[in-house]
């Protein structure tokens, strides 16, 4: 079995899930403004309160996997950066095994 690693491929990767994560955080809390007046408008409303924990809980689902996500390219660039220096380690070895 034969495997092809990429570093670079892998450090790109990482970087376009890393933006894409960025952005879901940027949106997030959910409605916040929307949420909170909604709330103050409708103080005795058990939807405006129900409403209000709900986007509460996907906001913490979402920083969840945002948080996620980016452990994911964290150690996706580890990944990488270990595969270049096993791959400098291996022709290193070739070279000093290659008659001269």
């Amino acid at each position: 079995m034969s495997m092809d690693i990429d570093p670079a491929r892998m450090r790109e990767m990482a970087n376009d899930v890393r933006r894409n994560a960025d952005v879901i955080d940027a949106i997030s809390p959910i409605a916040r403004e929307q949420r909170t007046n909604a709330r103050r408008a409708m103080m005795e409303s058990n939807l405006a309160t129900k409403l209000e924990e709900s986007l509460q809980a996907l906001d913490t689902v979402v920083e969840y996997h945002t948080t996620t996500i980016r452990a994911f390219c964290t150690d996706t660039d580890y990944v990488a950066a270990l595969q270049e220096e096993l791959d400098k380690a291996i022709g290193a070895n070739i070279n000093r095994l290659e008659p001269r």
